[in-house]
């Protein structure tokens, strides 16, 4: 492509505000890269600077020459300079964006996507050159920017950049969630709470899905469980069934959050993810079996993964309902009587492996009347657990509608 090509290219994009023209022609990874930079690097930068505002004029030739700049930075291969000179881009393409409407939203996106590409491959560098990484960082805080520019429009709604709050949203989560940024989303959410926007299920899918599964796991890692299953199981039901690895990304959340509420999703469904199989099947069939040993083991052997998952500690609250699982086959071998000895259920506990004291017998016990999964009362004075007459461990996750999402 040469430059004659390129400022044609530039200018009937922006005159037909054409945004998916213009992000390509801005792009990093675009195919005319290579010989555009040839041709820039050939040129006198005094002329070239004067042709781009001679061409192109305002409010684009600044944007376009900071974008020249990159690429001769890529030239260079030293991705902290390309970096660098990208940073200076994002905040010039910031003060452009503020005057235009929705159209725009594809740049947005793609600059704020490469800012972060590019904000990881400087750190790499400057690792390698044993220097601290401080870029990505930095560009959690543009993609930030990115969000405020989208979420703060007064324009009319249908050529408002509001409609690219979720997006830049969801891409904001994903950045923070990565730099242990956590606590930053609590801003995003609070923005977008304030804010008049349309209904969520109004934007694209793949923005309702990413914001979903992002906040889902906000809610998870606060333990806020319901609330949490009910952001992922409307995230996997609008994530497309093609999208396999973000349905198994959305799966590795949701069930912990199912197990410790009693819900055990069907072999159809683990069957369609066998990596989610691998991973929970285990604990899956030892509740179903009661065996607490069996569930303990499993702990320990997938301890690693569950931990680089964030969801060790709600998979282990999950033992009680294996636990509880144990105390229904106790219940069944006695015949079902309504009256049985806590002792019963302290060997029953011993004969799988787990040696407690008989206080934290009661305590299980007491727990489980609490949440409902078990009907009755305990007689601490004769040491009895006391069962309901009906139903005494009523069924736990059946008819639960998360159990048939699709």
């Amino acid at each position: 492509m040469n430059m004659k090509i390129y400022y044609d290219s530039f200018q009937s994009c922006a005159s037909a505000e054409d945004g998916d023209g213009i992000k390509v022609l801005l792009s990093t990874a675009a195919s005319h890269v290579k010989d555009l930079t040839l041709k820039i690097s050939q040129n006198n930068p005094k002329k070239l600077e004067a042709d781009v505002h001679r061409i192109i004029g305002n409010p684009w030739a600044e944007l376009i020459l900071q974008y020249f700049k990159v690429l001769l930075a890529i030239h260079k291969n030293n991705y902290y300079e390309v970096y660098k000179e990208h940073n200076n881009m994002t905040i010039i393409f910031f003060r452009l964006a503020s005057n235009l409407s929705r159209w725009i939203l594809p740049v947005l996106y793609m600059i704020c996507w490469e800012t972060r590409e590019l904000a990881d491959k400087a750190d790499d560098y400057l690792i390698d050159n044993d220097e601290d990484p401080k870029c990505l960082d930095e560009a959690a805080r543009n993609i930030n920017k990115g969000f405020s520019t989208c979420i703060t429009d007064r324009s009319p709604l249908n050529t408002s950049r509001k409609w690219g709050v979720y997006y830049m949203a969801g891409f904001a989560f994903k950045t923070y969630f990565k730099v242990r940024q956590r606590n930053l989303c609590t801003n995003i959410l609070r923005s977008i709470k304030v804010q008049d926007l349309p209904n969520l299920g109004q934007y694209p899918k793949p923005h309702q899905v990413t914001f979903l599964y992002y906040h889902g796991r906000l809610l998870f890692l606060e333990a806020a469980y319901q609330q949490a299953e009910e952001r992922f199981v409307a995230a996997f039901r609008r994530c497309p069934r093609f999208e396999k690895n973000n349905k198994e990304l959305i799966l590795r959340y949701l069930i912990p959050v199912w197990l410790i509420r009693g819900v055990l999703p069907s072999r159809e469904l683990l069957s369609r993810y066998p990596a989610i199989n691998e991973l929970y099947g285990p604990f899956i069939d030892a509740i179903k079996d009661g065996n607490v040993k069996k569930f303990e083991e499993a702990l320990l052997q997938k301890e690693k993964i569950l931990v680089a998952h964030e969801t060790f500690l709600t998979v282990e609250l999950a033992r009680e309902i294996s636990i509880r699982s144990l105390f229904k086959k106790v219940y069944i071998l006695n015949n079902r009587v309504s009256r049985i000895p806590l002792e019963k259920f302290h060997i029953a506990l011993k004969f799988v492996g787990l040696n407690v004291e008989m206080t934290e017998v009661i305590w299980f016990v007491a727990e489980m009347i609490r949440k409902g999964f078990i009907r009755g009362y305990l007689s601490y004075q004769k040491m009895y657990l006391v069962l309901s007459e009906i139903n005494p461990f009523p069924p736990i996750g059946v008819n639960h509608p998360s159990a048939f999402i699709e």
